[in-house]
């Protein structure tokens, strides 16, 4: 099935009606199958406010993604046009001068730009896949467990083919406990190496492992608190600490400095 035309959760009692079915779903943000791809995070589902103001009323066009009163038509009516200029506006989301991104992009670029100065969403080296492709009315937390189990459920295979499309080799990193647990009871073949690490003296713990899939293995690090809820103080140990496990023979230079740079990229030295 054609990820925007996807229904099975609309209107289902499991999920309280929290789907919004006028937003369509977004399988990735930015271009996973780019052979330009380092990296690729991954999170729970997009937030209502990529595509709703603070005030409920819908943001302008430019600043969202694609939404079913674009193309004046409901997700099963959809034509190939329609789904062509979805794809293109979710793969160009970052690329897009013209538009914002959301302030969960903006935490995870900081962390990602100092693990590795080449990473960035803005050149088409990282990239953005959620679990669940569907945005919903109340935060991911919000929700009730039946509602949670059943939109990683039901959105589990469009996930897959998402990955799918990842190029061999790509570092993904799962944002939080929960991206953790999922992907380690999804099918998939996971290879953790060694046990939990502590990140940081809030507890925070991480992972390091490998993710095979078909011919594919994809190296990984999860950490259990989504960046979201860090300070930049945390989200920088979370770096530090992701750097050392990525590059373990490379040097950081204090707090992102670079060397005889501008003090703001960690530079790799091998």
């Amino acid at each position: 099935m054609v990820i925007e035309k996807c229904n099975r959760c609309v209107g289902n009692p499991s999920c309280e009606n929290q789907v919004v079915s006028e937003c369509l779903p977004v399988s990735a943000f930015g271009d996973v199958a780019s052979q330009k791809l380092q990296v690729v995070t991954i999170g729970l589902n997009p937030a209502f406010n990529e595509y709703y103001n603070f005030d409920g009323t819908v943001k302008e066009q430019s600043q969202r993604l694609a939404m079913t009163s674009d193309y004046g038509a409901a997700r099963n009516d959809l034509r190939d046009a329609d789904i062509k200029n979805a794809t293109e506006r979710r793969e160009g989301y970052f690329t897009n001068v013209d538009r914002w991104w959301h302030s969960y992009f903006e935490k995870l670029e900081g962390v990602i730009c100092r693990v590795n100065p080449d990473w960035s969403y803005a050149t088409g080296s990282a990239a953005h896949i959620d679990l669940v492709a569907c945005a919903t009315r109340r935060a991911w937390g919000d929700l009730s467990q039946g509602c949670q189990t059943e939109l990683l459920k039901n959105c589990r295979d469009h996930f897959l083919a998402t990955l799918s499309r990842v190029p061999n080799g790509t570092v993904l990193l799962f944002n939080g406990t929960t991206v953790t647990e999922e992907i380690y009871i999804s099918g998939l073949s996971v290879e953790q190496e060694g046990g939990g690490q502590l990140i940081n003296i809030r507890t925070d713990r991480g992972r390091i492992g490998k993710l095979k899939f078909g011919e594919k293995t994809f190296p990984f690090r999860s950490w259990s608190t989504p960046v979201g809820k860090l300070s930049s103080v945390w989200r920088y140990d979370l770096a530090f600490w992701l750097f050392g496990t990525l590059y373990p023979t490379a040097k950081w230079f204090g707090r992102g400095k670079k060397l005889g740079g501008d003090g703001t990229q960690p530079t790799i030295i091998q």
